[in-house]
């Protein structure tokens, strides 16, 4: 997982050296995020997982934070979020609301 994350962070760098004014993270329907997001999805039992939410946004906001430390502030960062799950008892509305409150 820590992998992952810093593979994010890298992708984020390089985009800003190659001039880009900021990148879109995908962490809607069907992507590896939202797979951590969902609890249909993630059958994980350490600190990415289980019945906790907070524990299943930890990968989102770890990406996040960590691009965020590495481009600043002035680096745009879009983070695509689902509004509506594509899966049956996928996530909730409140889910859905407390990530995007997280990441703001």
């Amino acid at each position: 997982v820590k992998a992952t994350i810093r593979d994010f962070v890298n992708c984020a760098v390089l985009a800003k050296e190659a001039g880009y004014d900021g990148v879109e993270i995908m962490g809607s329907e069907g992507y590896l995020i939202n797979q951590f997001l969902v609890s249909k999805t993630n059958q994980r039992s350490d600190e990415y997982g289980g019945e906790s939410f907070v524990n299943r946004m930890r990968l989102a906001m770890e990406i996040v934070t960590e691009t965020r430390k590495a481009c600043g502030l002035d680096f745009i960062i879009i983070f695509r979020l689902s509004m509506l799950d594509l899966v049956k008892d996928g996530s909730s509305w409140e889910e859905i609301k407390a990530l995007a409150q997280a990441l703001e």
